[in-house]
């Protein structure tokens, strides 16, 4: 049978489900009208699995998606993509081995700002001049050291010092290489309009592309997640159990637990009040055992 064939190669995290991964039917999600899904955070890189009716942070302010971030549990409830005919939607989880997501972005990354001629006399560093290396020749003396000679050109040392082309050398320098300073041209003047302060005063910009932002490291999947209200209904099978053979029954709450699966076992992580209630013990549509359930705090 295709359940002992799914058994053999595919192991849910929650223990109520009886073979393939964790699921989820929708009922009534308000999501679905008011537009509370997100899917622009990648999964953390710890996390290897992100099956169907999970429940997840969706951490903003550190760019991912994980299980200890700040504000409530979303459900997990992505688009099922499965590539071969007769497949069984239970064989679908966001499995990282089976994604390989490296660009974040195209066009993310800040682009900068270039002056492209500096004709406000300095450049974007604020630099009023720029120096340009020339060509290193060596330096010989005479025997007594009173003479230097440079590229055929004689100068005279005093005191172990001689100077060429206004800079000083000692006389232990055995090459010098030459350089031209140049100093920026203002041929500009400002415009005085301050709606557009740089239009006369820095007329000349590029901007540079954008560079792509790349995956947060070791991440590779990126999972839609549901923010749920109050009054929210869908059934799932997606639960860790205190006993598979006692099951669920009717009034039992659910919390989730710290690995983002709804349970009835331990207690819920600090701050979370979040509370799901058993309200139809049922099936999914390939008659796996599965609770409905509604959001009730």
């Amino acid at each position: 049978m295709i359940g002992d064939f799914l058994k053999k190669n595919i192991t849910s995290g929650a223990n109520y489900v009886e073979f393939g991964y964790g699921q989820v039917e929708p009922n009534h999600l308000s999501a679905q009208r008011t537009a509370q899904i997100y899917a622009q955070l990648p999964a953390a890189a710890a996390i290897d699995k992100l099956e169907q009716g999970q429940f997840v942070k969706y951490d903003y302010a550190n760019g991912v998606v994980n299980f200890t971030g700040a504000g409530e549990w979303m459900l997990v409830y992505n688009e099922i993509k499965l590539y071969r005919d007769g497949q069984l939607d239970c064989e679908f989880a966001m499995v990282k081995d089976h994604y390989n997501g490296r660009v974040y972005s195209p066009a993310g990354a800040e682009s900068s700002t270039l002056q492209s001629r500096h004709y406000n006399g300095k450049d974007a560093a604020g630099n009023t001049s720029i120096t340009i290396p020339g060509p290193t020749y060596p330096v010989t003396y005479n025997e007594d050291k009173s003479k230097a000679y440079v590229n055929g050109t004689e100068y005279a040392v005093a005191e172990n010092k001689f100077t060429v082309e206004g800079k000083e050398y000692a006389d232990t320098v055995d090459s010098i290489t030459f350089a031209t300073t140049y100093n920026y041209d203002r041929v500009t003047v400002g415009s005085g309009d301050y709606y557009e302060p740089t239009y006369n005063d820095d007329p000349f910009h590029i901007e540079s592309k954008s560079k792509a932002v790349m995956m947060p490291a070791g991440t590779t999947m990126v999972p839609r997640v549901f923010k749920t209200n109050v009054g929210d209904i869908f059934t799932t099978n997606t639960i860790k159990v205190a006993s598979v053979e006692t099951g669920l029954a009717v009034g039992d709450i659910l919390h989730v637990g710290t690995d983002g699966y709804l349970t009835n076992v331990g207690a819920a992580g600090a701050g979370d009040t979040m509370k799901w209630q058993v309200v139809k013990v049922y099936t999914m549509p390939d008659r796996q055992r599965a609770v409905k359930i509604m959001r009730i705090a």
